[in-house]
């Protein structure tokens, strides 16, 4: 393992400070589309589904649907963003 300089340390520091700020702004935004995601079908939801998912969106998860052996459709949120 080669040393660094204080210099280098400090830069490389700061440099990682910068991209976690970057993530956490990415983190924080607001979209429409999911990043590399392609939009299969829009459709109009009825207020308990709306409700569910703009309380995981507000709760910075994902959501996912899941089509479910007896045909039901299953709303699933996942935690994205999070920092541990």
């Amino acid at each position: 393992m080669t040393k660094i300089s204080q210099r280098e340390a400090r830069s490389l520091r700061k440099r990682v400070a910068e991209l976690e700020t970057v993530l956490d702004r990415q983190r924080n935004a607001w979209a429409d589309s999911w990043p590399g995601g392609i939009n299969i079908v829009t459709f109009s939801a009825d207020r308990e589904v709306q409700a569910a998912i703009r309380t995981a969106r507000r709760l910075n998860h994902a959501c996912v649907a899941i089509l479910k052996g007896d045909g039901d459709v299953a709303v699933v949120a996942l935690p994205i963003g999070s920092k541990s």
